[in-house]
């Protein structure tokens, strides 16, 4: 893992719109009038875990990096009904079309590459392409994997469906909680301790309304999402716009056939790659390695 520099709030430049019904938080860099990247975050972090890429990107590119409802310093709104994939979707899309943007390459980790998925089924007019990071569809993960594999990887879908339970163990142990999910990766609580990460991740998962907000999320994949996906299945909706899939060696997806999956719900995969020495967070735990690959990305997507 590359050594990260001290995190400071005021050497971004934070932005908030009002979209979509809510308010959502972005950082910005490079130019406006460059080929937009836009950078969308995963569980259970916000836009920082782009903060050693942004710089990199804005050298050539206009990127955005945001926070999605329930997390950072956007909006928490109530109600598992908020949180779906098409409603995240729309937040996105209200930012895109508030500023005015067209042919975007959108990157997503981990949740954010759900919502990439579903930016890129809903309005495709608008991409150049699209990345998804360490995830494999969600409705091949309830319908495919094994209870063994669920309860090594993926228990914590199963307990934050539950009511009520994952509130009254979570909140005010956030801290206990999130340094369990970053304790997979060797090294990544050092990381984040050092550059001042950690602090900020605990501070916008202590914001009232945090833990309902990411608990609400997982509940509405389960009942709002995937019946969806599971019925579009059968009428084989598929991401047309150009794809990019990374995964981290030992991470989520170590040991799956991860192309051959996505070639299930994707025309047109143009790079993947397992990443060397990677768990979960490829952002944070390869900067460097998804930096070059994204730049790959974009320099062929924005050739054309």
């Amino acid at each position: 893992m590359s050594q990260t520099k001290k995190y400071a709030a005021e050497e971004w430049d934070h932005q908030y719109a009002e979209v979509n019904g809510i308010t959502v938080h972005y950082v910005q860099a490079g130019t406006n009038t460059a080929k937009p990247v836009l950078l969308l975050h995963g569980f259970p972090q916000s836009w920082l875990i782009w903060r050693d890429l942004i710089p990199k990107l804005a050298e050539d590119h206009y990127v955005l990096a945001l926070d999605l409802r329930g997390y950072g310093d956007s909006s928490r709104p109530e109600g598992i009904g908020a949180y779906d994939n098409e409603q995240m979707a729309a937040d996105v899309h209200g930012l895109v079309q508030l500023l005015e943007l067209e042919h975007i390459a959108m990157i997503g980790h981990d949740r954010g590459a759900r919502i990439a998925r579903r930016y890129a089924l809903d309005y495709p007019e608008k991409l150049a392409g699209v990345g998804l990071i360490d995830i494999l569809p969600l409705e091949y993960i309830y319908d495919h994997l094994t209870a063994g594999e669920a309860a090594e990887k993926y228990w914590h879908w199963i307990f934050q469906v539950v009511p009520d339970v994952p509130e009254a163990l979570i909140e005010g142990k956030e801290e206990v909680y999130l340094e369990f999910f970053f304790k997979r990766s060797p090294h990544l609580m050092e990381a984040f301790k050092a550059d001042g990460a950690w602090e900020e991740y605990l501070r916008t998962w202590q914001k009232k309304g945090s833990v309902q907000a990411a608990l609400n999320d997982y509940r509405a994949s389960y009942r709002v999402d995937l019946p969806k996906y599971r019925d579009k299945q059968q009428n084989k909706e598929r991401v047309e716009v150009p794809v990019m899939l990374l995964w981290g060696d030992s991470g989520n997806l170590a040991g799956q056939p991860v192309v051959d999956i996505w070639k299930q719900k994707a025309n047109s995969i143009v790079m993947a790659e397992e990443v060397k020495d990677c768990g979960h967070y490829v952002p944070e735990e390869q900067p460097d390695v998804t930096h070059k690959h994204i730049q790959a990305f974009t320099a062929d997507l924005f050739s054309t």
